[in-house]
């Protein structure tokens, strides 16, 4: 969970425990990611898809070239929080779709047929916005940028609190749901998902969200966590 998300909560007189189910590495091969960077200039677009996959780009274009390149054309970014994360390093956004998930990207995101474009992303993302750009002609790179590995010690940490009566269990991600939906399950605590991707993790579990938050931001988390815990005993 963010700290902004449990920072509004606080301030809602709840109680919270950090857990992180996932940690973040880089990926096992840098090789796809360097390739484009070097190369850089050739590409129309980029496409970011998380505010990890921003951090692990720039890192890597300092690392290699010792600042960040010149903007492309056009910038997408998957949600507000990733496109603020963007913003960090100097450039601007300009697609942002109010849908925060790969498929509302893929919506919005119009570029000329034969455009390259750049997508840096997890090591085993979902293809949804790759695919819809090569139908619609565009040349496209997907490039591992991290991958994310299990978190033992969040682990432990979330089944100690479930045993201690946690009330709710915030789920950022689709992976971090596939890691803690069984104990939230077997404790009985509200799961609450932030947007519709993590809500299908949960429910291929088994896990029925008690809410579904409305944007992938602090205050919309905080705000489900309301509404998933009202009239539960």
């Amino acid at each position: 969970m963010s700290g902004g998300a449990a920072a509004a909560l606080a301030a809602l007189g709840a109680s919270v425990l950090h857990a992180p189910l996932i940690r973040t590495v880089p990926p096992r091969s840098w090789r796809a990611l360097d390739r484009a960077i070097n190369n850089f200039r050739r590409y129309d677009a980029v496409a970011f898809t998380s505010v990890n996959a921003v951090d692990f780009f720039f890192l890597r274009c300092r690392k290699l070239l010792g600042r960040v390149p010149v903007a492309p054309r056009i910038l997408a970014a998957v949600g507000h929080a990733t496109a603020q994360a963007v913003a960090v390093h100097g450039w601007r956004c300009s697609v942002v779709p109010e849908d925060a998930r790969a498929s509302g990207l893929a919506r919005v995101l119009r570029v000329p047929r034969g455009a390259r474009v750049l997508i840096p992303r997890a090591e085993r993302g979902l293809n949804t916005l790759a695919s819809t750009l090569r139908k619609s002609g565009a040349r496209v790179t997907v490039a591992s940028a991290y991958r994310t590995l299990p978190d033992a010690s969040g682990r432990r940490a979330l089944r100690r609190a479930l045993a201690l009566g946690a009330d709710a269990v915030l789920f950022a991600s689709g992976s971090a749901a596939d890691l803690g939906a069984r104990d939230t399950a077997l404790s009985g605590a509200a799961a609450i998902a932030i947007g519709p991707t993590t809500a299908a993790a949960l429910r291929a579990r088994g896990v029925v969200p008690a809410a579904v938050a409305k944007r992938p931001d602090p205050k919309s988390f905080a705000r489900a966590v309301v509404l998933g815990l009202r009239g539960r005993p």
